[in-house]
């Protein structure tokens, strides 16, 4: 088969490899209770000071992601994924030599937060790049690395911290991140077809031709014709290949140069820098100019409130959990089981979404009022383990679905033409407020040395947000509003000047 292998062939491998960093980042963040429960007892420190740890790395993933896709489109995501997996490893591994507590802090924080901005994002570019028809799909099957990796890894951390200790468990996570390498080494980017096009080209067989008695051969004649036919076969790979770029917007400033009559397209805002002598340009990452739609500014206060909520509880439930005297194990397998029940969200609530039996802003609402609720009724479960299992597995489904349909429905409120520049936004806002959120909280828990205050504030946190978020018919209807009147305005003014 010739052309670039979308939807086939190594695509699939890109999947892989995705899935395979989604594994590594999110269940290793996820996990991370674990681990603070460890640090709280090795360092006799407040849970605030625990929780800092990922306030650090998700601060840190915030601000950089944005600019860590920008440059894997200057200098590949390869390359930027790679990068983003051995300063993973180098500051993980030397976190791993608990000088003190501070020292954990900076290199565990900053490490995990630099190796994910390099992962998930330039995942996503990739992925995107190789899959056209199928790739909701594959985007799909790639971030269920995550469910998994939620899965698997409190349970495995929890036996290494029981066989090699804390320093020793934490230079096996630094080791895990290095296997971002492989991932990263799976993104061959697409410029690899083109070359591989040109040195098949290159190597092709000399034809052996029979003695040519009257002359003909030294007369350049069947060289020259040789020299085309070669010329003519290069032309043709040529254009398939960038056919092929075509068909997947890689090439739209080639296609409008090609045009009989071409049109400039509008300039976009760009970030100028001149580094060692270059100037590199990057497109301008976080447009605030959509906070002006009330749209935007509701669905941005919305996955504020929620994202704090979801990822919050998760952090402090092994530390919750062995508080009210459940064993290591169990509390390592009340992560797992979130894991698993997120693992099941995302492939229902892909169906459901699908079916257009109901709105997607809607579902999402449901969602985070019952994953809040279940957060409440794991409070309320006590010490009843069994009880505690099937709440913490119900907050994963219903914390799965939130996440799978979070996007999507960001397309349904403001369009396909402006979600790019709002999720920028509110990914921002969403980030940094998790980060400031986490060592918040846990004052709050040093405060009141209880962990009931922090999961019914994250459970009331999820449950306010859904409702808020059944309120978007009022705010699109008042946008629209607005406008209306901004239009009107617009076309009165000319009018009273003449």
């Amino acid at each position: 088969m010739s052309g670039l292998p979308i939807d086939r062939g190594w695509a699939f491998v890109v999947v892989v490899g995705f899935f395979t960093s989604s594994f590594i980042m999110v269940g290793i963040a996820k996990s991370y209770g674990i681990i603070m429960a460890e640090l709280i007892r090795q360092f006799r420190i407040p849970t605030a000071t625990g929780a800092l740890v990922m306030g650090i790395s998700g601060a840190v993933y915030t601000i950089l992601a944005p600019f860590c896709v920008a440059f894997g489109e200057h200098f590949t995501q390869r390359k930027m994924v790679i990068l983003g997996s051995v300063v993973g490893f180098i500051m993980i591994a030397v976190a791993s030599l608990l000088v003190n507590i501070e020292f954990f802090i900076f290199f565990y924080g900053v490490g995990t937060g630099l190796a994910n901005a390099c992962f998930f994002g330039n995942g996503l570019v990739m992925v995107g790049t190789y899959f056209k028809r199928w790739r909701s799909l594959a985007t799909g099957i790639a971030l269920t690395g995550a469910s998994v990796g939620t899965f698997v890894l409190p349970i495995l951390l929890e036996a290494l911290l029981e066989i090699y200790s804390l320093s020793g468990t934490i230079l096996i996570v630094s080791a895990i991140y290095l296997n971002g390498c492989i991932c990263g080494a799976l993104y061959r980017p697409l410029s690899f077809y083109a070359k591989k096009s040109s040195s098949d080209q290159e190597q092709l067989p000399i034809v052996t031709r029979e003695p040519d008695p009257i002359g003909l051969n030294d007369s350049g004649t069947e060289k020259i014709q040789t020299e085309k036919a070669k010329m003519a076969d290069e032309q043709d790979v040529d254009e398939e290949v960038k056919k092929s770029l075509l068909e997947e917007g890689q090439m739209e400033e080639n296609k409008t140069e090609q045009v009989s009559e071409p049109q400039s397209p509008p300039a976009k805002p760009v970030w100028t820098f001149h580094i060692c002598g270059r100037t590199l340009t990057f497109p301008v990452i976080f447009h605030f100019s959509v906070l002006a739609l009330p749209v935007v500014v509701f669905f941005t206060v919305f996955s504020f409130l929620v994202f704090i909520g979801y990822f919050n509880f998760v952090l402090f439930l092994p530390t919750d959990a062995l508080e009210r005297g459940i064993t290591r194990y169990e509390k390592a397998a009340l992560v797992s089981y979130s894991g698993a029940g997120d693992l099941l969200g995302r492939i229902l609530v892909g169906v459901i979404g699908d079916l257009t039996i109901i709105k997607r802003y809607k579902i999402l609402a449901t969602c985070s009022i019952l994953c809040g609720v279940n957060i409440l009724l794991f409070e309320i479960a006590g010490q009843i383990y069994w009880w505690m299992s099937i709440h913490a597995s119900l907050y994963g489904f219903f914390g799965g679905c939130y996440v799978a349909i979070n996007v999507i429905v960001l397309i349904d409120l403001v369009g396909l033409e402006l979600m790019p520049k709002a999720l920028g936004v509110v990914l921002l806002i969403q980030g940094l407020g998790a980060a400031i959120g986490q060592p918040i909280e846990g004052k709050i828990r040093d405060e009141t040395k209880s962990f009931t205050a922090l999961n019914i504030i994250n459970s009331v946190l999820m449950m306010a947000a859904g409702l808020l978020l059944f309120m978007y018919p009022l705010v699109k209807r008042f946008q629209n509003k607005s406008l209306r009147q901004a239009e009107n305005r617009e076309v009165q003014i000319p009018e009273e000047a003449s």
